[in-house]
């Protein structure tokens, strides 16, 4: 449903091309589209053929947030740089991501998450020296357990009395 929202943004400083369907902002960039919020120092918007935007964002770091359709639940990423696919709903984050939903979490050097059907992948890097400081170049994550559903209580008939199925 974001997609279909107005986008509004604030930066220090914007350059638009009407040729190119594209806008540049800087400096404390803040970028917003229905529940979707984009935090960087630098953000180029470009608009598609089909009239969606494409966001590439830099930062040290970037921000994401976005809340989860019939949910309570946002999903927070962060990474040096993120771009946003408006028409997949795809968000590709390059260095040092990491995307939390709940208390879920997943890390490493190229990780995606798409809105649209909850799909993510993850991805190391090639050697332990490109990793994050501290990492070993791998992806790493923390899965939660889920609650359990409390059991419902049984239903006893006393003695001699037959139970009927409610219609």
């Amino acid at each position: 449903a974001d997609r279909e929202k107005p986008i509004r943004y604030s930066a220090n400083s914007l350059d638009g091309n009407e040729a190119e369907q594209s806008i540049l902002l800087s400096g404390k960039v803040e970028v917003m589209q229905g529940t979707i919020v984009l935090r960087a120092d630098r953000v180029v918007l470009k608009q598609q053929p089909d009239g969606s935007y494409n966001a590439t964002a830099t930062g040290k770091p970037v921000l994401f947030r976005q809340k989860m359709d019939n949910s309570d639940e946002f999903v927070d990423a962060q990474a040096l740089r993120i771009e946003y696919l408006g028409s997949k709903d795809l968000v590709e984050l390059y260095d040092q991501g990491w995307i939390k939903r709940g208390k879920d979490e997943l890390r490493g050097n190229f990780l995606t998450y798409n809105s649209s059907n909850g799909a993510f992948a993850g991805r190391g890097t090639s050697s332990p020296a490109a990793a994050a400081p501290a990492g070993d170049g791998r992806v790493t994550g923390v899965i939660q357990p889920k609650p359990k559903e409390p059991a419902k209580p049984e239903v006893k008939a006393a003695e001699g009395t037959k139970l009927q199925a409610a219609p």
